[in-house]
């Protein structure tokens, strides 16, 4: 598995498109993640993606995959050079190997934080509804850690330490039919329960429409001594 970071460059039109439209990014990213892939490659992980845009000016995709990606074609027309360099790709499997029990991480997930219920009165076809609340997104996160091998560690509050951090509803068109995804993006400290499940949470991702830029959590060192 590989960890790649790209800067995004706002002001070039390409990356403008990309941006704007979750269905071309996932085009592209596949395309770059789907050259010779090995059949063993295949059942690690899946490719998943996510943008975060703490900095507008340099908006940053990070993307898990089996494969290196090959994104030099992308980076120089989407990218720009931050700290000598418009992208990186690390192996990621030294920090899965590090995973322990006990471990406590800061974290960064942006995912479809939806419900099921029917579509309408009387009706018995389901359909996804995002969660529109602080409340019910913060709800959806703590009632899946734990089978995602993780718990949401407990801050200096007595609260759960982890905060909804921004959202958006992504509209774009697939096959000629209208696609909303409801995008929340949290941060906060985990603990690590079981190093396995983590592990492929990790590499498959957390709930729907990871092909989109939901789903990929990632970990760093924590942002004070716990």
């Amino acid at each position: 598995m590989f960890l790649t970071r790209l800067y995004i460059d706002p002001q070039k039109q390409a990356a403008l498109s990309v941006l704007r439209n979750p269905q071309r990014m996932h085009a592209i990213i596949a395309q770059a993640t789907s050259a010779s892939v090995p059949q063993e490659a295949n059942s690690i992980g899946r490719t998943l993606w996510r943008v975060d845009g703490d900095d507008p000016r340099v908006p940053i995709l990070y993307v898990v995959s089996a494969v290196q990606p090959q994104f030099a074609h992308f980076a120089a027309s989407v990218g720009q050079v931050v700290r000598g360099t418009d992208y990186d790709t690390k192996p990621y499997g030294p920090l899965l190997d590090r995973l322990e029990t006990g471990q406590v991480y800061a974290f960064r997930l942006a995912a479809n934080a939806v419900r099921s219920g029917r579509s309408s009165s009387g009706s018995a076809d389901t359909k996804r509804h995002g969660h529109v609340t602080i409340t019910q997104q913060l709800g959806w996160l703590l009632a899946r850690s734990e089978q995602h091998g993780f718990t949401i560690r407990t801050g200096s509050t007595g609260e759960p330490d982890v905060a909804v951090t921004g959202g958006r509803r992504m509209v774009f068109r697939r096959q000629g039919q209208r696609v909303t995804i409801a995008l929340t993006e949290f941060m906060g400290h985990l603990e690590v329960l079981d190093r396995e499940l983590l592990r492929r949470s990790l590499v498959t991702g957390i709930g729907h429409a990871r092909a989109y830029g939901c789903g990929l959590l990632t970990l760093a060192a924590p942002a004070r001594p716990r």
